[in-house]
C-alpha cells in the first residue's frame, strides 16, 4: 500500500471502513480524505485487512504512511 485512501479503495471504500472500525461513514470518509487514521483503530483496521486476504498492512506500515502525510 502506498496510502491512507489506498488501503480505504482496498478494503471497498469509506463505507465498509466505516463498518470494521465502528465509526460513521462520515467519520471514515474524514479519515481517508486527511489520510490519516487514528492509532486506537489500527488493530482492527489491520486484523481486517487479513481476513479480506488484502497483503501488506500492518502497523510498521501504516506508520510509515502517516509519517509520509505529515513530512
Amino acid at each position: 500500500m502506498n496510502s491512507i485512501p489506498a488501503i480505504f479503495d482496498q478494503i471497498g471504500g469509506p463505507s465498509k471502513v466505516a463498518e470494521i472500525l465502528s465509526v460513521k461513514t462520515s467519520a471514515a470518509s474524514e479519515m481517508k480524505r486527511r489520510g490519516s487514521i487514528p492509532v486506537r483503530y489500527w488493530p482492527r483496521l489491520v486484523d481486517a485487512c487479513k481476513e479480506l486476504g488484502i497483503r501488506g498492512v500492518n502497523c510498521d506500515v501504516l506508520v510509515d504512511l502517516h509519517q509520509k502525510e505529515t513530512a
